[in-house]
């Protein structure tokens, strides 16, 4: 009988292979291809793919490496190796890089270990600390959490499509628009940032969206609903507001906000934290200008979405804002991705002031060579939306290049009330200032500040440097170096430096793989690209979709008649199968890089599997009306008819008798191996079986 798919997943990964083990102390497998043993601590594997999925490769390595859009894709010329022409691309759909030059490949994790030239351990901190997220250890697997979240991201989709549908047809919906249109937005720009109506009402988007108890239970999980157990109840979160959803750096919709229509309290509403929305995290606004600005000069730090998008509708698409919290490192870490400069926009008022102070104690940390802040203060009454109106564009852009910067800001803050003309006031300055200037990271800015601090005290910096280093703020920070990482130097270990197999590729290929031409077969055994050659075998063809769509592995029943192949490319196709329906299920290109690091160890197969998922076949050629499915399946029939005629005939007939039914080719193919096996008395019984199947 056919193996179980999870049968054979147990069989080929261990109960570790769930979790991704730190480098230190592990047992490096055997010869015999062992999965990676642990003996220190664990990341659970649920949340080194959480981790990739909440960060874009793009944004990984563009903030090393400058990318270039090219096609759907981005390329440079690889940092790992000496170049000219850019062989370096990163799919961004895929999570995942590679250059067609020298074979470095990988998902984000394995880009920033090997480009920082950091162990798996800073790395995974470095990109979770970006990212917001705090290491778990020791925790145990939760196999449905991925698609638990995949789950999340629908529902709160299909919410934003209900709400921007109410916003044009809903009957009470004119007062959303009235509202709308006298803040002077447009449909163009509403349209931008998917502005909807949550009508009046305790259950439209419940009855709408949430047709059966699994749904209901998602709305309830992503924080579109009001549970109260107690009272037996349940209704929706937004009622009567217009609706702004919140977007990460993907686009994905991961929650809501919205302002009230009638004097209900609170005017502003946002999502409560979920699986997938985490408020210190978020910024609003920040998808939506990396789709509007190729390159964004800086980032404008509003109050809220209005303000967001009343400065868009004057063409100024570089504002963001905070969803109802104070503004966090992670915040400021998310930016400085973007842009080398944040300007905060603040009321001029007591309580304005106050939160910049707030902003500005933030923000000192981050301060490293490179980047700056700025504090722009609105006169009192003000705010984004009325300052734009009066002054338009230009003159108002002219207002936050001439922002506070935050040097300047920052000493104006420690010095009120001081009189530094004296010299107890220089003294109880320095020692106010040593442990806010000891909080800047090491670099130019941070001496330039000792500099300005000694201007004002008279004191050499030479002696405040020794000074403030020894004044440390009571929580002085302690991370990974984040200073501007070097490529690599490469080893005569790292099997990535040598040229890939001849049989794979010669050259990068262009962005389309397949030009005009068209094929009859079932696979395309060799695709002559310009002047290059891009030849896989079919198992080697099913392994490159396989890896590049997941999903695929749906249609992979039987995998006994595979098991069985002779093909030395089989054993590869095996793993990755075996991977995708582990117990923790591994449902994206990224997640399969991260699994495989944990599993195995074998360099060489880990190289075949990133020329693979490099090697954009995955894309059906054009006008040829396939799809990807329809490939996979045809080469994996393919595939198992060729494994199943290099069986001996009597390991044919054993599988063909434990089949529950036989098609009409089969049958001929049994009546010719009852012929084929003679009289040899060692057959006797197996061809009495093949004759009462056949009568039967």
């Amino acid at each position: 009988m056919a193996l179980n798919r999870r049968a054979l997943a147990r069989q080929v990964i261990n109960s570790q292979a769930g979790l991704f083990p730190i480098p230190r102390g592990y047992t490096k497998p055997s010869k015999n291809e062992q999965p990676v043993t642990l003996m220190a601590g664990r990341i659970p594997q649920t949340f080194i793919d959480d981790l990739l999925d909440r960060i874009d490769i793009v944004d990984v390595v563009n903030g090393r490496v400058p990318l270039k859009k090219a096609g759907k894709n981005y390329k440079a010329c690889c940092p790992f190796h000496e170049e000219k022409s850019p062989s370096f691309t990163v799919a961004q759909d895929k999570q995942f890089y590679y250059c067609f030059g020298c074979g470095a490949g990988g998902n984000a994790l394995g880009f920033v270990m090997e480009f920082d030239r950091l162990d798996f351990l800073p790395a995974v901190e470095m990109l979770a600390r970006n990212a917001g997220l705090e290491i778990p250890r020791e925790a145990a697997q939760d196999p449905g959490i991925s698609k638990q979240k995949d789950n999340l991201y629908s529902i709160l989709s299909e919410s934003d499509r209900y709400f921007r549908k109410q916003l044009r047809e809903h009957a009470g919906a004119a007062t959303a628009v009235d509202y709308l249109k006298a803040r002077g937005l447009s449909g163009q720009v509403a349209g931008q940032y998917g502005v909807g109506y949550a009508p009046p009402g305790w259950d439209n988007l419940l009855k709408a969206v949430g047709t059966d108890d699994q749904r209901r239970g998602l709305l309830n999980e992503s924080g579109m609903l009001v549970v109260k157990p107690e009272e037996k109840k349940q209704y929706d979160f937004f009622r009567h507001r217009i609706t702004f959803p919140i977007r990460d750096q993907r686009g994905r919709t991961v929650g809501f906000g919205g302002r009230v229509l009638d004097d209900s309290k609170p005017k502003y509403l946002n999502s409560p934290e979920t699986p997938v929305f985490s408020k210190g995290r978020e910024l609003y606004g920040l998808y939506e200008a990396r789709q509007k600005l190729k390159e964004i000069p800086c980032l404008i730090m509003v109050e809220g979405y209005m303000d967001v998008i009343a400065l868009a509708q004057f063409e100024i698409n570089n504002a963001v804002a905070t969803l109802g919290t104070a503004l966090t490192e992670s915040h400021l870490q998310k930016i400085f991705r973007y842009t080398s400069e944040i300007v905060f926009c603040f009321d001029g008022d007591k309580a304005g002031r106050k939160a910049a102070a707030r902003a500005l104690d933030t923000a000192i940390p981050e301060m490293r060579d490179g980047v700056s802040a700025k504090f722009l203060f609105l006169p009192d009454g003000e705010d984004p939306d009325t300052m734009v109106r009066q002054l338009g564009k230009q003159d108002f852009m002219q207002q936050v290049d001439r922002a506070q910067p935050l040097s300047e800001f920052l000493f104006e803050q420690l010095s009120d009330g001081i009189d530094s003309s004296t010299a107890d006031g220089k003294a109880r300055l320095s020692k106010i200032c040593a442990p806010q200037i000891n909080r800047i990271p090491q670099g130019v800015f941070r001496q330039l500040m000792l500099e300005e601090l000694s201007s004002r005290t008279g004191i050499s910096a030479e002696n405040l440097r020794d000074y403030v280093a020894t004044h440390k703020p009571p929580a002085q920070r302690g991370s990974v170096p984040q200073g501007p990482a070097q490529p690599p130097v490469q080893t005569d270990s790292q099997s990535r430096n040598q040229a890939p197999p001849d049989d794979f590729y010669a050259g990068p290929p262009p962005d389309d793989i397949y030009g005009e031409g068209d094929y009859e077969q079932p696979y395309p055994e060799t695709l002559v690209v310009r002047r290059s050659k891009i030849r896989l075998s079919p198992i080697k063809f099913l392994s490159a979709l396989l890896v590049n769509h997941p999903q695929l592995a749906e249609y992979v029943e039987d995998t006994e008649m595979l098991s069985v192949s002779a093909d030395p490319d089989m054993a590869l196709f095996l793993k990755i199968l075996a991977l995708i329906n582990s117990d923790v299920a591994c449902s994206k290109t990224s997640h399969i890089f991260a699994r495989w690091q944990a599993t195995y160890s074998d360099q060489s197969e880990l190289q075949l599997l990133k020329t693979l998922a490099g090697s954009e076949l995955h894309q059906p050629p054009k006008g040829t009306g396939r799809d990807d499915d329809q490939e996979f399946t045809d080469t994996l029939a393919h595939v198992s008819r060729d494994a199943f005629e290099a069986l001996p005939g009597e390991r044919k007939a054993t599988y063909l008798l434990a089949q529950e039914s036989l098609s009409e080719r089969q049958i001929k193919q049994l009546l010719k191996i009852h012929m084929q096996l003679g009289d040899d008395n060692q057959f006797v019984e197996l061809k009495n079986k093949i004759k009462q199947r056949l009568v039967v």
